[in-house]
């Protein structure tokens, strides 16, 4: 497993919501729960997330492999209710653990969708928000 770094990019927005913590903090959660933040020495991960709006976006979040020593960059737009925002970085998450594990199938929206969600709720639950 890897050692992740987490990033912080692009910030076009203005809100009173503390959005660049709770990226950390879901970031992190997610890690923990899929067993993607164990320490090697041999592995190193650098994802940078950057904040936006719908409008700059033309949608809610993506996902890409990254470039320059990054290993994945998440857009995300910062202009939806709380739990949307929050699905939607888990939903650009489980991208990210179907590339490190090797799992994506055809585009892998199916498997995203069907847990952006639960894992939002179940992250709420957990009294992080």
């Amino acid at each position: 497993m890897a050692n992740w770094d987490i990033t912080h990019g692009e910030y076009n927005i203005s809100k009173k919501t503390n959005h660049r913590e709770l990226v950390t903090s879901v970031v992190h959660w997610f890690l923990g729960r899929y067993a993607l933040n164990r320490k090697s020495a041999d592995q190193h991960r650098i994802l940078r997330v950057n904040l936006k709006t719908y409008k700059t976006m033309k949608c809610w979040g993506e996902c890409s492999e990254g470039e320059n020593g990054v290993d994945y960059v998440i857009d995300i737009a910062t202009d939806q209710c709380l739990r949307d925002f929050i699905a939607t970085l888990m939903h650009e998450m489980v991208h990210i653990l179907q590339w490190e594990r090797g799992s994506w199938k055809g585009e892998g929206e199916r498997e995203a969708t069907q847990l952006q969600y639960d894992l939002a709720d179940d992250f709420w639950r957990c009294g992080n928000v």
